[in-house]
């Protein structure tokens, strides 16, 4: 045999393999096996059962007379080569399932062997088997009735450290007549939010402590004031806060102060909150004639005076945790 002639056989061996290869089964042809099989069993050609395949999934639908016979078209339907899976919607029938399941065999009654009581006895075993029957009754309506469990709390909101607090000061504070300790009446200039939800609302009360105070001397020093917000009303408590304290300084006598210098570069920065009206508004318009008129207003006799209506900013120093 020469080389030519040992091509021309391995090539007639593969196109032998290839059409000799084992072929995959369309769905269609799947489906058509599948009905074979429920045809040739009794129990299943009487049912009406409907087959579907798709990529190799097939799915049984229609009423059945028993789940035996559900039971019987599944195993027919997965035993077929080919079918990947099988996806039983057969619904047994109602009726069969009654036809079926025997009534129940109702128990032989137990005679009375013990003597019949009394007329006097038989009404009092009556009225306790009564008593005994509502009895019962109440219990099992308390229990099917019942009061639900209350739901679990909510958990606590925790505003984190470093959050501003905005408040506007209600009491005025002066350093040549308050002292160290004394506490001020505030309230929220700004909502203090947990994202975009508000937890504390504008207008809430506040405490506002004074933690530190220094009056000026007579010839010579400055005066220094350190505030903090110690409280905030929430759901009519107050809840302590803990903030980094507002500070403020006046100069010595012959030199400007501190407050002096934020009045007449920002027109009353520190007194953000004036244009809200009260008892402030007036102050608020004194200091809103210039620099000098704010420098005597707030840092007289070289005290620092922090008028009502002010608006302060203080920093959270640990996290706020408030129950809801």
């Amino acid at each position: 045999m020469n080389k030519l002639h040992k091509v021309l056989l391995f090539t007639a061996l593969c196109f032998l393999l290839i059409a000799c290869g084992p072929k995959v089964a369309s769905d269609s042809d799947l489906a058509t096996a599948i009905q074979a099989k429920l045809y040739a069993n009794d129990a299943t050609r009487a049912a009406n059962v409907k087959v579907a395949v798709a990529d190799g999934v097939v799915t049984l639908s229609g009423d059945v007379p028993s789940s035996d016979v559900a039971l019987q078209a599944m195993n027919a339907a997965s035993g077929t080569p080919g079918i990947k899976s099988v996806n039983n919607q057969l619904n047994v029938a109602a009726a069969a399932v009654a036809a079926v399941t025997p009534p129940p065999v109702a128990a032989p009654p137990v005679q009375n062997l013990a003597p019949n009581p009394p007329p006097s006895e038989r009404e009092s075993r009556r009225h306790e088997e009564m008593i005994k029957h509502e009895g019962d009754h109440d219990h099992d309506h308390d229990r099917d009735h019942g009061a639900p469990p209350p739901p679990p709390p909510p958990p606590p909101i925790t505003i984190p450290a470093g959050q501003n607090i905005a408040v506007r000061m209600i009491d005025g504070i002066d350093t040549g007549h308050n002292q160290q300790g004394q506490t001020f009446h505030a309230s929220l200039s700004a909502p203090v939010t947990d994202g975009d939800r508000v937890i504390i609302p504008v207008g809430a009360p506040a405490i506002v402590l004074l933690a530190d105070a220094k009056g000026a001397g007579r010839i010579r020093g400055s005066s220094e004031l350190a505030l903090r917000l110690t409280s905030i009303a929430y759901h009519g408590a107050d809840v302590p806060v803990s903030t980094g304290d507002y500070e403020a300084k006046g100069g010595s006598r012959g030199k400007q102060t501190a407050i002096r210098t934020g009045i007449g570069a920002a027109a009353g920065a520190l007194i953000g909150g004036l244009a809200g009206g009260g008892k402030g508004a007036g102050i608020g318009a004194a200091a809103g004639g210039g620099a000098g008129a704010g420098f005597q207003l707030l840092t007289h006799g070289q005290q620092i005076k922090i008028p009502s209506e002010t608006e302060i900013n203080f920093r959270l120093s640990a996290p706020l945790v408030l129950n809801p």
